[in-house]
Protein backbone atom coordinates (compact mmCIF):
# COMPACT_ATOMS: atom_id res chain seq x y z
CA UNK A 1 0.00 0.00 0.00
CA UNK A 2 1.37 3.47 -0.58
CA UNK A 3 1.13 6.16 1.79
CA UNK A 4 0.27 9.87 0.68
CA UNK A 5 2.20 12.60 1.81
CA UNK A 6 2.21 16.36 1.74
CA UNK A 7 4.04 18.93 3.27
CA UNK A 8 4.19 22.29 3.41
CA UNK A 9 6.07 25.66 5.55
CA UNK A 10 4.83 28.84 6.54
CA UNK A 11 7.36 31.41 8.36
CA UNK A 12 5.94 33.28 11.30
CA UNK A 13 6.03 36.39 12.53
CA UNK A 14 8.33 37.34 15.58
CA UNK A 15 6.29 37.14 18.83
CA UNK A 16 7.08 39.54 21.61
CA UNK A 17 9.04 37.10 23.57
CA UNK A 18 11.67 38.32 20.53
CA UNK A 19 11.43 41.98 20.87
CA UNK A 20 11.37 41.57 24.80
CA UNK A 21 15.13 39.59 24.74
CA UNK A 22 16.44 41.69 22.45
CA UNK A 23 15.24 44.90 24.40
CA UNK A 24 16.51 43.02 27.57
CA UNK A 25 20.07 41.83 25.68
CA UNK A 26 20.46 45.71 25.33
CA UNK A 27 19.79 46.91 28.87
CA UNK A 28 22.47 44.13 30.06
CA UNK A 29 25.18 45.49 27.47
CA UNK A 30 24.63 48.84 28.40
CA UNK A 31 24.18 48.23 32.65
CA UNK A 32 27.35 46.10 31.92
CA UNK A 33 29.44 49.46 30.63
CA UNK A 34 27.83 50.90 33.16
CA UNK A 35 29.38 48.63 35.74
CA UNK A 36 32.60 48.33 34.17
CA UNK A 37 33.59 51.79 34.90
CA UNK A 38 33.72 50.87 38.58
CA UNK A 39 34.05 46.92 38.47
CA UNK A 40 34.94 44.01 36.49
CA UNK A 41 31.12 42.76 37.03
CA UNK A 42 30.23 44.36 33.91
CA UNK A 43 32.02 41.98 31.93
CA UNK A 44 29.93 39.76 32.90
CA UNK A 45 27.33 41.44 32.47
CA UNK A 46 27.93 42.81 28.88
CA UNK A 47 28.63 39.20 27.95
CA UNK A 48 24.86 37.94 29.57
CA UNK A 49 23.42 40.94 27.22
CA UNK A 50 25.56 39.16 24.25
CA UNK A 51 24.01 35.89 24.82
CA UNK A 52 20.65 37.65 25.13
CA UNK A 53 20.82 38.95 21.62
CA UNK A 54 22.68 36.57 20.18
CA UNK A 55 19.89 33.68 21.30
CA UNK A 56 16.63 35.70 20.61
CA UNK A 57 18.14 36.62 17.45
CA UNK A 58 18.51 33.06 15.98
CA UNK A 59 15.00 32.17 17.26
CA UNK A 60 13.73 35.48 15.46
CA UNK A 61 13.45 32.87 12.36
CA UNK A 62 10.54 30.73 13.19
CA UNK A 63 8.87 28.61 10.15
CA UNK A 64 6.01 25.57 11.13
CA UNK A 65 6.31 23.03 8.40
CA UNK A 66 3.42 20.54 7.91
CA UNK A 67 4.17 17.20 7.42
CA UNK A 68 0.62 15.30 6.50
CA UNK A 69 1.08 11.29 5.67
CA UNK A 70 -2.64 9.73 5.08
CA UNK A 71 -4.21 12.42 6.96
CA UNK A 72 -1.74 11.83 9.90
CA UNK A 73 0.02 15.09 10.75
CA UNK A 74 3.43 16.65 12.33
CA UNK A 75 4.20 19.44 12.81
CA UNK A 76 7.35 21.15 13.03
CA UNK A 77 9.15 24.16 14.11
CA UNK A 78 12.28 24.86 12.68
CA UNK A 79 14.59 27.80 13.99
CA UNK A 80 16.78 30.31 12.91
CA UNK A 81 16.73 27.69 9.22
CA UNK A 82 18.65 25.28 11.41
CA UNK A 83 17.53 24.11 14.64
CA UNK A 84 14.08 21.70 14.35
CA UNK A 85 11.86 20.52 16.81
CA UNK A 86 8.23 18.26 16.71
CA UNK A 87 5.51 20.53 18.04
CA UNK A 88 2.78 18.83 17.37
CA UNK A 89 1.46 14.67 16.34
CA UNK A 90 -1.86 13.52 15.83
CA UNK A 91 -3.37 10.41 14.23
CA UNK A 92 -6.68 10.81 11.65
CA UNK A 93 -8.18 9.05 14.00
CA UNK A 94 -8.52 11.58 16.76
CA UNK A 95 -8.99 14.96 14.56
CA UNK A 96 -12.68 14.79 15.39
CA UNK A 97 -13.47 18.20 12.54
CA UNK A 98 -11.60 20.54 10.79
CA UNK A 99 -12.87 23.88 9.43
CA UNK A 100 -11.76 27.68 9.12
CA UNK A 101 -10.01 28.65 12.15
CA UNK A 102 -12.74 31.74 11.94
CA UNK A 103 -15.35 29.36 11.64
CA UNK A 104 -19.16 29.51 14.13
CA UNK A 105 -18.91 25.87 14.51
CA UNK A 106 -15.80 26.46 17.43
CA UNK A 107 -17.87 29.24 19.08
CA UNK A 108 -19.54 26.35 21.33
CA UNK A 109 -16.04 23.96 22.21
CA UNK A 110 -14.08 23.74 25.42
CA UNK A 111 -10.78 23.54 24.39
CA UNK A 112 -8.29 21.95 27.15
CA UNK A 113 -5.39 23.20 25.36
CA UNK A 114 -4.66 25.56 21.79
CA UNK A 115 -1.95 25.73 19.81
CA UNK A 116 -0.98 28.08 17.09
CA UNK A 117 1.21 27.17 14.25
CA UNK A 118 0.64 30.00 11.64
CA UNK A 119 2.47 32.81 10.16
CA UNK A 120 -0.21 34.84 12.70
CA UNK A 121 -0.73 37.31 10.06
CA UNK A 122 -4.45 38.20 9.54
CA UNK A 123 -4.48 38.33 5.90
CA UNK A 124 -3.89 34.73 5.76
CA UNK A 125 -6.69 31.95 6.13
CA UNK A 126 -5.81 29.49 8.70
CA UNK A 127 -7.63 25.55 9.48
CA UNK A 128 -8.39 24.43 12.49
CA UNK A 129 -8.21 20.91 13.70
CA UNK A 130 -10.44 19.74 16.51
CA UNK A 131 -8.30 16.79 18.32
CA UNK A 132 -9.92 14.63 20.91
CA UNK A 133 -8.06 12.26 22.89
CA UNK A 134 -9.22 10.96 26.21
CA UNK A 135 -12.24 13.27 26.26
CA UNK A 136 -9.69 16.15 26.14
CA UNK A 137 -10.35 18.78 23.19
CA UNK A 138 -7.61 20.62 21.93
CA UNK A 139 -7.43 23.26 18.91
CA UNK A 140 -4.68 23.14 16.75
CA UNK A 141 -4.64 26.39 14.50
CA UNK A 142 -2.51 25.25 10.91
CA UNK A 143 -2.12 27.61 7.47
CA UNK A 144 -2.61 24.57 4.82
CA UNK A 145 -2.29 25.03 1.41
CA UNK A 146 -4.91 23.67 -1.10
CA UNK A 147 -2.52 20.85 -1.84
CA UNK A 148 -2.54 19.97 2.05
CA UNK A 149 -6.25 20.81 2.40
CA UNK A 150 -7.31 18.35 -1.01
CA UNK A 151 -5.01 15.59 0.99
CA UNK A 152 -6.71 15.71 4.44
CA UNK A 153 -10.48 16.35 2.41
CA UNK A 154 -9.54 12.65 0.70
CA UNK A 155 -8.70 10.89 4.49
CA UNK A 156 -11.18 12.55 6.43
CA UNK A 157 -13.80 13.64 4.11
CA UNK A 158 -17.31 13.37 6.64
CA UNK A 159 -14.60 15.79 9.61
CA UNK A 160 -13.94 18.58 7.19
CA UNK A 161 -16.27 21.49 7.14
CA UNK A 162 -16.59 24.67 4.97
CA UNK A 163 -13.00 24.60 3.26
Amino acid sequence: MNDSYVEYAVKSKSESNFYIGIISGIACIMLGILLLLFDLVGIAVVLIGICLIVYFGQTKKVEYEYIITNGNVEISAIYGASRRKIKKQFDATNIKMLCPGDSNRLGGENFEKKYDFTSKRKDEPNVAAVIERDDKKELVLMELNDKCIDHMKTYLRHKVYDL
